[in-house]
């Protein structure tokens, strides 16, 4: 099955700096419409409650280079590349609460400036502000000497964002239990009477951010090469609109493990390249240069071969010069030139002398093309006299030569042989040549499937042979134990004696008994064959070569190597939500945190919370998560039990949505904090509603004594 042709492109896309926008006195001034802030980990989304969609949406963090000017200070969507100034990013968050508030003035300079409020000195409109499940004390009491004395805001209603969203798509629910897939926490939170019940809360300290980062890691460990191309801002794009939730995680890795699905589902992303010059050829000009290829590889090695021929040529003279030695009566010259050969004996000349002879004339031969080799004429007159005359009539030393005589008479028998044996070896390769051409000729496929047959049986013979070599090298192998028995044997020897190992004959059979090396080189016949099968297939298949190029990391395509397969990834990561210990944290998962939570209630209140499962957060958009949490439910809750799960129209905007209906009811003024609240009641003053945390006195009140 092929690649699927969809090639995705990353979007890159620029931050658009926000709008100053005016500020209509007759409209929003006078009627002192209140400003809606979600001030999110992630984005800060901004508008008036008199509009449907927030009028400003922009990343929660602020830039400034170090010995800049503070009015080049950059937030948000001034930042027009967030990837290259990462380094000296500030937010005003840790995790999900407001600790800086230094970076939370500035961040409500750019939100207030850019609505067009020019009220001098003062905010003349009530703020609907989110904030954190079970915000610390402390830091709500910062927020609200912020607003109250740089601002001087008539007043300021808290509330969770998840809450907002929740009465948001379900404005009569009582009880129900809230899943906020948050940026950087993830939150289970419980909701019984219309009210948080904030003892049984719990976070998980992992979300989005998270995500994205291990999405970054794992390209960069798969793709090394292009470490600074896979971004985070790229990763962020990939976890958003590329992965989904697996209903059974397992199940779902054993599917990509198969060729098929994997080649269905894969996403190829295209990274931006500059092509080489020269790089695009046409047709016409890449045969030419394929034709040139093989032309000059036929030649290199027409080439080698000679060469090789020339030095066994030179090689089997020498044997057969120091054979020829016999015929004289040099007794001493022949014993010197038969041990600086290499030989014992007269049979070992001869075995290398046969052996040799045929690998000169296979090679002729092969130089030869379909031609046979030739008959191999005798380099001088051979006369063996004495072999027709009956030993009784010789002397001891004509019958010494009479030996010599014989022993030669058999090496040019033998040679005259193993010529024959190869003119006839030739013929059948010959016939076994044109029977394969014919088949080229008649059917193209079968053949080239033949020749590929042929050639991966002698690349899995040489690679048997070298594995051999290598396990030869090896401890725990027999030959090893054999070898290793040897040498204990010569060093438990008498040191007193000389060292002397090598000087005998007989040490040469110990040295070929304990040597790694011999016996175990490629085959020359199987190479040649199978340089020419690799020859035939490059002249023939253009696959061939591009199999070749890859192995040997050759030519490539240059923008095939600017590719990211983006796979397993798309459900491994969205998967650290259900097992955080994935990325190394600590930490239960989901279902189970949400088990937790609902073994904290008795029975009814379980059943009651279950039939109302709501997800939320900028995590609930990626698919099939509503399928997944079914399927951990149905395994967590008790049998024949029933639960529903439901997801935010908008899991992102849904808070801000929510946040804004809220500012628009008649239930602003009772659950705002005015200035004269504030004024009275001190900075830790909260004023509680349904959508709001609760209060809990730090530190907490102790019992009145009896």
């Amino acid at each position: 099955m092929a690649l699927a042709d969809e090639m995705f492109k990353f979007k890159d896309e620029k931050p658009v700096p926000d709008k100053i926008f005016d500020y209509p006195v007759e409209g929003l001034g006078d009627r002192k419409i209140p400003v809606v802030i979600d001030n999110g980990s992630c984005n800060c989304r901004v508008g008036w409650a008199t509009d449907e969609k927030p009028t400003m949406s922009f990343r929660n963090v602020t830039a400034k280079q170090r010995g800049k000017k503070e009015n080049e200070l950059q937030i948000g969507n001034d930042i027009s590349n967030i990837d290259v100034i990462r380094w000296i990013l500030r937010t005003q968050f840790d995790r999900n609460v407001v600790t800086l508030y230094d970076v939370q003035e500035q961040i409500f300079d750019h939100i207030f400036t850019h609505l067009g409020v020019n009220t001098e000195g003062r905010v003349d409109h009530p703020i609907v502000l989110t904030e954190a499940v079970v915000n610390p004390n402390y830091c709500r009491q910062q927020m609200s000497e912020l607003l109250f004395e740089c601002y001087h805001v008539p007043s300021v209603c808290y509330g969770v964002d998840s809450l907002f969203s929740f009465f948001h798509n379900h404005p009569k629910a009582l009880d129900g239990v809230i899943l906020d897939c948050g940026y950087q926490t993830t939150h289970v939170l419980p909701v019984l009477d219309g009210k948080l019940v904030s003892a049984n809360c719990r976070r998980i300290n992992l979300g989005g951010a998270h995500a994205d980062f291990f999405m970054q890691r794992l390209l960069q460990l798969k793709y090394p090469g292009h470490l600074a191309a896979i971004t985070l801002s790229r990763a962020e794009e990939l976890t958003r609109a590329h992965t989904f939730f697996s209903v059974d995680y397992g199940g779902e890795l054993a599917r990509w493990a198969e060729t098929e699905y994997y080649l269905k589902n894969v996403h190829r992303f295209q990274l931006p390249f500059t092509p080489q010059p020269g790089s695009q050829v046409s047709a016409e000009q890449h045969s030419q240069r394929r034709e040139q290829q093989i032309q000059r590889l036929k030649e290199a090695n027409t080439r080698r071969r000679m060469e090789k021929l020339g030095e066994d040529e030179e090689e089997l003279q020498r044997l057969m010069t120091v054979q020829d030695l016999m015929m004289e009566d040099d007794d001493e010259a022949l014993a010197r030139a038969m041990h600086n050969a290499g030989f014992k004996n007269m049979e070992e000349l001869q075995t290398a002398v046969d052996k040799m002879t045929l690998t000169v004339q296979r090679a002729r031969a092969k130089i030869l093309g379909m031609e046979l080799p030739p008959l191999e004429p005798e380099t001088k007159e051979s006369s063996f006299p004495l072999l027709d005359i009956p030993d009784e009539m010789l002397t001891p030393d004509q019958l010494e030569v009479k030996k010599r005589q014989r022993i030669l008479k058999s090496a040019q028998l033998g040679r005259e042989r193993a010529q024959a044996l190869q003119r006839e070896k030739r013929q059948k390769e010959i016939v076994e040549e044109k029977r394969l051409e014919d088949r080229r000729r008649c059917d193209f496929q079968g053949w080239l499937t033949e020749v590929r047959q042929k050639r991966l049986k002698i690349v899995e013979a040489r690679n048997t042979r070298r594995q051999k070599k290598a396990n030869m090298a090896k401890r725990g192998t027999l030959a090893s134990q054999q070898r290793m028995r040897i040498i204990s044997q010569l060093a438990a020897q008498s040191k007193k004696k000389d060292d002397n190992f090598g000087q005998n004959d007989d040490d040469w059979d110990v040295y070929k008994e304990i040597n790694t090396e011999q016996g175990t080189s490629d085959s020359e016949a199987d190479d040649e064959k199978l340089e020419e099968l690799e020859t035939m297939l490059k002249e023939h298949d253009p696959e061939f070569q591009k199999e070749l190029d890859m192995a040997g990391m050759g030519e490539m395509n240059l923008a095939e190597y600017y590719q990211l397969h983006v796979g397993v990834e798309r459900t491994r990561v969205p998967e650290l939500l259900f097992q955080p210990s994935m990325l190394g944290v600590e930490q239960a998962g989901l279902a189970e945190t949400l088990d937790y939570v609902l073994k904290k209630f008795d029975i009814p209140a379980q059943n009651a919370l279950c039939q109302n499962v709501f997800l939320t957060g900028g995590m609930a958009q990626i698919p099939q998560m509503k399928q997944r949490l079914e399927r951990e439910l149905l395994e967590l809750r008790p049998f024949q039990s029933t639960f529903a799960i439901s997801v935010a129209d908008n899991p992102v905007l849904d808070a801000w949505t929510g946040a804004r209906r809220w500012a628009m009811s008649p239930r602003l003024p009772q659950s705002s904090i005015t200035y004269q609240q504030y004024q009275e009641m001190g900075e830790g003053y909260i004023t509680e509603h349904r959508a709001s945390n609760c209060f809990f006195p730090t530190p907490a009140a102790r019992p009145k004594e009896l």
